[in-house]
């Protein structure tokens, strides 16, 4: 007969604690509880969450997966409009954009949020807006108008811009805003459009994204020490642009986008990322999309808004990551 040393090597261990961390279906006895234990994980998952108000693309956001803010984008029309996540729904705010525009990024919180560059009516804009939980309000413009950037930050005080589309193509453009000015800094090794950011102004990531007018779509990954850009020597297993985002320089998250142009080619794959390297998750978006709004940790990640269909979802997806348990091992 099997035993359980004759299968995993080793036998039940006699511990004063429980170990962690803990592999997958190891027993051990707790010597101090008289108590046998099993570790168990449950898989990450993506599951549905409340619907926008404003089905949308191209818009952008920021937040938790329990406090999230989506404005801007492209439904029938360009939109300002605004809107708070608390978890379960969305609620439409009586605030929008002073300029309502499309493709333009985020950086902060929900109550306190920064919203800059874009595109409207053929022109790429420089507008830079701080969001207090109530109301918009104009702050400084980008040195450099572009839309399709990246941003990172922790607050309408503190963020960071990076890569782009503008005239005569891709920038590599990286800006720094610390509540009063945007500072032109060092650039990106790769420039980009439709890449994702992550982190906060000292230390961020810029993911992804299209490296050329064509058709490249890259998986290359940068950090950010406030001062520098470092390439990163192993990108995403599936390169992509206009993906979504989450966590921090450390523990981040990267899910959905298009990997080929043209034509597109549509993926809701879900990497995680250790500070190192990236690892696929198993677990995909239930709708593949490009061109959403993204928020949360790598833990509990958000995704709202996008492509398709053609005129733009109102779908939210809430990502779950893989957790740990521990059992006692009873005989009932």
């Amino acid at each position: 007969m099997a035993t359980y040393k004759g299968i995993n090597g080793f036998a039940v261990q006699s511990v004063a604690s429980d170990p962690s961390p803990s592999d997958e279906g190891q027993v051990w006895y707790n010597n101090a509880t008289y108590a046998f234990k099993l570790a168990s994980f449950t898989a990450a998952s993506w599951a549905s969450g409340g619907n926008l108000n404003t089905a949308r693309y191209v818009l952008t956001g920021c937040g938790t997966q329990t406090a999230s803010l989506a404005f801007g984008g492209y439904s029938t029309a360009t939109t300002g409009a605004t809107e708070l996540y608390n978890g379960t729904s969305w609620t439409t705010s009586p605030a929008t954009l002073g300029t309502a525009r499309y493709s333009l990024s985020a950086a902060g919180t929900q109550t306190s949020a920064l919203g800059f560059g874009g595109y409207l009516t053929g022109v790429y804009k420089n507008n830079s807006e701080s969001f207090n939980g109530s109301a918009w309000t104009a702050t400084p413009t980008i040195n450099t108008a572009r839309s399709s950037m990246a941003g990172s930050g922790s607050s309408n005080t503190s963020a960071l811009a990076f890569g782009g589309n503008t005239v005569p193509g891709n920038s590599a453009a990286t800006e720094s805003y610390n509540g009063s000015s945007w500072t032109s800094v060092n650039s990106l090794n790769t420039a980009r459009r439709g890449l994702g950011g992550l982190g906060t102004q000292t230390a961020a990531i810029a993911v992804g994204g299209n490296a050329n007018p064509g058709s490249t779509i890259t998986g290359a990954t940068e950090s950010w020490n406030g001062t520098s850009w470092t390439s990163n020597p192993t990108g995403l297993n599936t390169t992509r642009a206009e993906l979504g985002t989450a966590g921090i320089q450390t523990s981040g998250l990267a899910f959905g986008g298009y990997n080929v142009n043209p034509p597109l080619t549509l993926t809701g794959a879900t990497e995680l990322w250790n500070g190192t390297s990236w690892t696929s998750s198993p677990a995909s978006m239930a709708t593949s999309r490009y061109g959403f709004g993204s928020g949360g940790t790598q833990a509990a990640g958000i995704a709202f808004g996008g492509i398709p269909p053609g005129t733009g979802t109102a779908a939210t997806e809430e990502f779950t990551g893989a957790t740990a348990t521990t059992k006692t091992i009873t005989t009932s």
